[in-house]
């Protein structure tokens, strides 16, 4: 198995763990010995054993004189666990072969120079970019203390994401929700606002059992500092965290009823401040966010400039009106050269539906 072939198999066991690490990394790692697989393994679940010990684990004394493949660098500081480095050294390991160095400044570099100080040869930069583009919203969340922000929408080809008497069932077909079902469960969280939680009383629930997830996650957030809905509402219902954004200003919160847990955060002339809530979510441990709002909360979050990635649903149908809402509602921009930039990664078709997949840049 050459260095290629090898930080390939890495890199597939790195996304089995994309429902339950983060906010930490997906990694992946495999054991190479005279050209035979001996072990593999990759990081499950945020907390723990990471994926160097798991293929060790599952090696045994094979790893002696073996060489390892790792998607990310070997870490060299106690956290939930104990160093990597430690247990590649003490396993033998004649040579380690790594994607990406880690984004952790804590980390950042010392792996590699430790093992090489020990006399173990390190080979870096083996398909560095998709091991990158695996751990975006891991290097966002340890290097700037917010989350990896995703916005998700579903409109027509006029850009309609609902009729004009507000039915919105269904924009997208049963492909398109399935894939939605399944990103929901690789999240910390979903946001949504208040109109959608009124107008569509969403559950969004994912098509992951519970079992790959982490408890009580994907959390959800809704954006409605007045809480003026019932809590039979769909969303609070099930095993997942439910929050309400309200202001920390607000007083006698303690004799409101509503149905989840209160987030406060700045607010300004009742508009969230993004930043501070999604300061304190990461905080929380919260290193991907999906939002699932209406027009006026993707509007809000796009003109925030604090939005990552985009999901993008477009459906071949047509709806019309001039008062039906549309993806991107709020004031806009005023000029044509203010528009934000987006460069598209990905399309790919979904039965009669198409993703656009995306950064803004």
């Amino acid at each position: 198995m050459n260095d290629l072939r090898g930080m390939q198999l890495a890199l597939r066991l790195a996304q089995r763990g994309r429902y339950g690490t983060s906010p930490n990394p997906r990694v992946g790692a495999c054991l190479v010995k005279k050209g035979r697989l001996v072990g593999k393994g990759y990081h499950r679940f945020f907390g723990g054993p990471h994926a160097e010990i798991e293929a060790i684990g599952r090696a045994g004394p094979k790893s002696k004189g073996s060489t390892l493949y790792v998607t990310l660098e070997p870490c060299t500081h106690w956290g939930k666990t104990p160093p990597c480095v430690s247990a590649v050294l003490e396993a033998g390991i004649r040579k380690v072969v790594i994607g990406s160095l880690d984004p952790n400044p804590v980390n950042a570099g010392k792996g590699v120079r430790l093992l090489r100080q020990m006399g173990v040869s390190v080979k870096t930069g083996i398909l560095k970019k998709e091991v990158r583009e695996l751990n975006r919203p891991f290097q966002k969340w340890i290097q700037t203390g917010l989350p990896y922000v995703s916005l998700k929408m579903a409109q027509t080809l006029d850009g309609k994401i609902a009729a004009s008497s507000g039915d919105a069932h269904w924009i997208s077909g049963a492909a398109a929700r399935s894939f939605v079902k399944k990103l929901r469960a690789e999240q910390d969280a979903i946001l949504v606002g208040k109109n959608t939680l009124l107008r569509d009383n969403p559950s969004l629930s994912t098509s992951v059992a519970s079992s790959q997830r982490q408890k009580g996650k994907p959390w959800r957030i809704i954006l409605n500092p007045d809480l003026n809905y019932p809590a039979s509402r769909k969303i609070f219902k099930g095993p997942q965290l439910t929050f309400s954004v309200v202001s920390d200003k607000a007083r006698n919160l303690s004799r409101i009823r509503h149905g989840g847990l209160l987030l406060p955060v700045k607010m300004s002339h009742k508009r969230v401040d993004f930043k501070d809530l999604f300061s304190k979510l990461a905080g929380m441990g919260v290193g991907r966010l999906l939002v699932e709002g209406g027009g006026e909360t993707a509007w809000a979050l796009v003109n925030s400039g604090l939005v990552n990635k985009f999901y993008w649903i477009l459906s071949p149908k047509m709806l019309g009106g001039r008062n039906t809402l549309t993806s991107l509602e709020g004031e806009g921009f005023r000029l044509a050269r203010q528009a934000k930039k987006c460069r598209i990664e990905k399309v790919r078709k979904l039965e009669k539906d198409w993703l656009f997949e995306g950064v803004f840049v």
